[in-house]
C-alpha cells in the first residue's frame, strides 16, 4: 500500500494528465454519435463519475504530503531539542561552579567582618584535609611556617573558637580542635563571669570541669574563652550550656556545652598570629 501511494504521488501529475485526455476522448466519441436519449444520459453519468475520479485519485497523495510535512516539523524539533539538550548540560557544571563562588564570596565576607585581637593578625586559611577518628578531632589547613603559623595558634570561624594549632610543617599544619579528648580550653560563662575549663570527649558536647557546685550557670547560658593561659584571646565564643546536673563528688556541677561551630561544615578558617610588626593586616591564603 504504501509503494502504491509513493507511486501515484511521483507521477500524479502524469495520471491527471492521462485521466483528462481519456475523459476528454470518451467525451468527443459520444458528441460525434447519434444524439439519443440514451447516449445523452450515458454522458451524463460518465462526467458524474470522472469528476470525482480525479480528486479521488489526488486525495492519498495530498495525504502523504501533509504526513511528511509534518514529520519534517517533528524532525526538526527533535534535532533543535537535542541541541538544547546539549547546552544545557555543558552549562550545567557552570552553573554549579557559580554557586559554589556564590557560598564561597558569603563565607569570606563573613570573615572579614570579623575584627581580631589587636594582638593577633588574621590569616584566612583553607581546611585541606580531615584527620579525626574515633580517637581524635583534627584538621589540616593550608598554611604553615612558610606563613608565619606558630604552634598553639588559635584557629577560629565567624560562629566562634574551633581549636589551636598542635603541629606546623613548612606549608601545612595540624588544628586539634575543641572536640578532641585532649582539648583544655579556660573558659567563663558570659553572664556570671563564672570560670571553668571547656574539655573534648570525643564527642558532639563539650563538658565544663571545675564548675563549682553552687556556680551561677543556667542552661541556655553563653560560654566564652576567659583569655587565661594566653593562647586563647579573651572572648571568643566557645558555646551554650544545654545539660546541668550535680557531680557525683558532691564538690561540682557537670555541665554539657553545643559547640556554636559545625565541626563537619568547616572549609575556611581565620588563623590568629601573634601581630610582630606594625598594623593589623588580614591576608588570605591561595589555593
Amino acid at each position: 500500500m504504501t509503494d502504491l501511494l509513493v507511486l501515484l504521488r511521483e507521477y500524479r501529475n502524469a495520471i491527471t494528465v492521462l485521466v483528462t485526455l481519456l475523459v476528454a476522448f470518451f467525451l468527443l466519441l459520444m458528441a460525434g454519435g447519434p444524439r439519443s436519449q440514451d447516449h445523452h444520459g450515458f454522458r451524463e453519468a460518465v462526467l458524474q463519475v470522472t469528476g470525482p475520479a480525479q480528486s479521488l485519485l489526488l486525495r492519498p497523495i495530498a495525504t502523504i504530503e501533509r504526513f511528511q510535512a509534518r514529520m519534517t516539523q517533528l524532525m526538526n524539533l527533535d534535532r533543535e531539542n537535542r541541541l538544547f539538550r546539549a547546552e544545557l548540560e555543558r552549562l550545567r557544571p557552570l552553573s554549579t561552579r557559580l554557586e559554589e563562588l556564590e557560598q564561597e564570596n558569603q563565607r569570606l565576607k563573613s570573615f572579614l567582618q570579623i575584627q581580631p585581637d589587636p594582638a593577633f593578625r588574621a590569616l584566612v586559611v583553607r581546611v585541606v584535609g580531615d584527620s579525626s577518628s574515633a580517637f581524635a578531632r583534627s584538621f589540616i589547613l593550608n598554611a604553615g611556617r612558610r606563613e608565619g603559623v606558630v604552634v598553639d595558634g588559635p584557629v577560629t570561624v565567624p560562629e566562634g573558637l574551633v581549636g589551636r594549632v598542635v603541629r606546623a610543617s613548612a606549608s601545612s599544619s595540624l588544628v586539634l580542635s575543641l572536640l578532641d579528648l585532649n582539648s583544655r580550653v579556660p573558659v567563663l560563662i558570659q553572664r556570671s563571669r563564672v570560670r571553668a575549663v571547656a574539655a573534648g570527649q570525643n564527642d558532639t558536647l563539650l563538658s565544663l570541669e571545675y564548675l563549682p557546685k553552687d556556680a551561677d550557670v543556667v542552661v541556655g547560658d553563653n560560654v566564652v574563652t576567659s583569655g587565661n593561659g594566653g593562647v586563647f584571646p579573651k572572648g571568643l565564643l566557645v558555646g551554650r550550656v544545654v545539660s546541668l546536673k550535680a557531680g557525683e563528688d558532691g564538690l561540682f556541677k557537670q555541665a554539657l556545652v553545643q559547640p556554636m561551630v559545625d565541626f563537619d561544615r568547616i572549609e575556611e578558617a581565620h588563623l590568629l598570629l601573634p601581630e610582630l610588626a606594625s598594623p593589623e593586616t588580614e591576608t588570605t591564603v591561595q589555593k
